[in-house]
């Protein structure tokens, strides 16, 4: 049990980043996306975090995580089967059909029903879905970053922010824009994704390797954002693992909570102008409950992490109200 000395000490700290960071929501002509605060959940998709994908959403989670296998020439959903589905997705294409059908469909299913949750709530906070590559792309089976393009683009459409948009006010590269502070500030209704090695990879041509000489490739037609191996690591720019010509092109970064906290000030101030992820957010000390810690403590935690950076806090408080946001970094 916790003593009162902890739980008083926890509800101050909540206080005080309440009273520094504001407890209203974004707006429309409020900060960039570099400027807020996001909490989702990893593996939203799971039936066992949510009887439908669409709970996830109305949950009021800013992130959800994706699982995706390619190695049958199937878009397939499942966090350890690559030969079928299994999930909360349906093949629901409207508001009113998404907890009548049958789950564990594949991946275009899980965009349709994103699509329509975007449709019934159009005013939405930005959401960011984070699609692990389980066994990377297999361009020879039809299931290549093109094809992924295709299939967001015919079911998302114009909600996404794409790399493109980034790069809208005459940049050359993502880099050169996020540097620029090109994010864009109007967010509402907005759709970003972005795309992390997956940890059944076995070839030479990992995810964001391939996506990111397409992206080079293909600014133009690029739908997501790839996210380099390394981040919040030893390197203090992960993308010099890369050959010079794809660093521009990374400026999303994924990686562990604990580390991104333990780097000096001046370490994660290289994270800035990018998009960060932090995973695991419970396990930063003093550790919380892995699934449930009270609303108070995860709000905390988040905004926490948002003032030492972190664009999305990511986490398995499935059942927890209230933390996500998003928060204004602003007042940190």
């Amino acid at each position: 049990m916790r003593s009162p000395a902890r739980l008083a000490l926890a509800a101050a700290l909540a206080a005080s980043l309440l009273t520094a960071l504001g407890a209203g929501p974004a707006h429309a002509d409020g900060p960039p996306l570099t400027g807020l605060t996001l909490g989702g959940v990893h593996n939203a998709y799971e039936r066992a975090a949510y009887p439908y994908l669409i709970d996830a959403l109305d949950a009021g989670n800013r992130m959800i995580e994706i699982d995706l296998w390619t190695f049958f020439g199937q878009w397939t959903v499942s966090h350890s089967n690559p030969f079928w589905s299994d999930n909360n997705c349906e093949k629901g294409a409207t508001a009113g059909e998404l907890r009548d059908s049958a789950r564990s469909q594949q991946f275009p299913h899980c965009l349709d029903n994103i699509r329509a949750w975007h449709e019934a709530n159009p005013g939405h906070e930005p959401l960011i879905v984070k699609l692990e590559m389980k066994d990377g792309f297999h361009d020879n089976r039809g299931r290549g970053p093109d094809e992924l393009d295709a299939v967001l683009r015919e079911r998302l459409g114009d909600a996404l922010i794409t790399p493109a948009d980034l790069m809208g006010g005459g940049h050359p590269t993502p880099d050169a824009a996020a540097r620029a502070g090109a994010w864009p500030a109007d967010l509402k209704g907005r759709i970003m994704v972005y795309v992390i090695r997956g940890t059944a990879e076995n070839d030479s041509l990992p995810t964001e390797l391939e996506y990111a000489r397409h992206l080079r490739d293909h600014p133009a037609d690029a739908q997501v954002f790839p996210v380099p191996q390394g981040a919040y690591g030893s390197a203090a720019d992960p993308r010099q693992a890369y050959e010079e010509s794809l660093r521009p092109w990374f400026v999303v970064f994924d990686g562990s909570a604990t580390a991104f906290a333990a780097l000096p000030a001046d370490r994660r101030a290289f994270y800035a102008p990018y998009v960060t992820t932090v995973t695991g957010a419970h396990e930063v000390a003093p550790a919380l409950h892995a699934t449930a810690p009270s609303p108070e403590q995860a709000l905390a935690r988040t905004r926490q992490l948002g003032c030492l950076g972190a664009t999305v806090v990511s986490s398995d408080w499935r059942t927890v109200p209230g933390w996500q946001g998003p928060h204004d970094r602003a007042g940190c």
